[in-house]
């Protein structure tokens, strides 16, 4: 099955001739101190909102969480539903509704962030597109490799209308795979109401003579979470993977990507909110059964 822009950022090796040039480049001050979001709402969960600021390209310091934020969740139903997220005791700068309160996404509905600090209003708005549920998971020796290594596969229907866009997240024994790196996404344009069958969204590339290496071992509990996302999110993600290949022959220059956030201020500001329906798949143990196409 071919998907478009299905995202792997795992470590590629790539070998070119070239020759080298010493290039000076001039670092500009005027990003540093601007607002920077990371911020989610979902149906399986509850939201959460990261708030901090920019520094310099060149500091290895944590970036600093805002404290001090009116921070406000809010959908476009009448009545609207909206909820006040409280900073948490344990960790600077991130806001979540307090303890006993639950604010999940409902599919279909749009939602707004809205963040006001030190007099300036941030804001931004997506839609919670509803996701199709994912039939079941398979864990099986993938083509990929020539049966070397193990890849997991899922099935389900993509329902018909272009424009939809998602996100795969992966947990091996209830633990997000690689979270900040590892992402799979793609678009619906090429399968567009289509069966998916089959589409392996994940292989477990480790040296074959290092088994310690592998992530997918024998006994482990595999579970799936398909995610709808935005057309932004899903921009914003492949421009991420981009701006991570920066170095190279043909890649991108070095740039901010572009937030879905505005301010009151003028100011850029830095970041993603996402909405996002989940779809969680059948939970699968690896047994012998699963590891005994493994090639030796």
């Amino acid at each position: 099955m071919n998907l478009k822009a299905i995202i792997f950022l795992l470590a590629i090796s790539a070998f070119f001739v070239s020759c080298e040039d010493i290039v000076e480049v001039k670092l500009s001050d005027n990003d540093i101190g601007l607002y920077a979001v990371e911020a989610k709402i979902t149906t399986d969960n509850n939201p959460y909102v990261l708030l901090y600021k920019s520094q310099l390209v060149t500091s290895n310091a944590e970036y600093p969480g805002v404290s001090g934020a009116t921070v406000v969740i809010s959908n476009n139903s009448k009545p609207n539903k909206s909820i006040v997220l409280h900073e948490s005791a344990e960790i600077q700068g991130l806001y979540l509704p307090r303890q006993g309160s639950f604010y999940w996404g409902d599919p279909g509905e749009e939602y707004t962030l809205t963040i006001t600090v030190d007099g300036v209003t941030i804001s931004a708005t997506e839609y919670l597109a509803p996701v199709e549920p994912i039939d079941s998971i398979q864990i099986r020796p993938s083509n990929r490799g020539d049966n070397l290594f193990l890849g997991i596969f899922t099935y389900g229907n993509e329902p018909p209308g272009l424009g939809n866009f998602y996100k795969w997240d992966i947990y091996v024994n209830k633990r997000l795979l690689y979270p900040s790196d590892f992402l799979v996404i793609a678009s619906d344009e090429l399968v567009d109401g289509n069966y998916i069958e089959g589409f392996e969204i994940y292989t477990d590339f480790h040296d074959p003579n290092e088994l310690e290496d592998r992530i997918l071992n024998l006994g482990d509990t595999i579970q799936v979470k398909q995610n709808s996302i935005p057309m932004f999110a899903y921009n914003f993600y492949y421009q991420m993977f981009n701006q991570g290949q920066t170095g190279g022959l043909f890649s991108v220059p070095p740039a901010n990507i572009k937030s879905n956030f505005t301010s009151s201020d003028g100011r850029d500001v830095l970041g993603l909110f996402t909405a996002s329906d989940v779809s969680a798949s059948n939970k699968v143990i690896i047994d012998k059964t699963i590891t005994s196409g493994l090639k030796k």
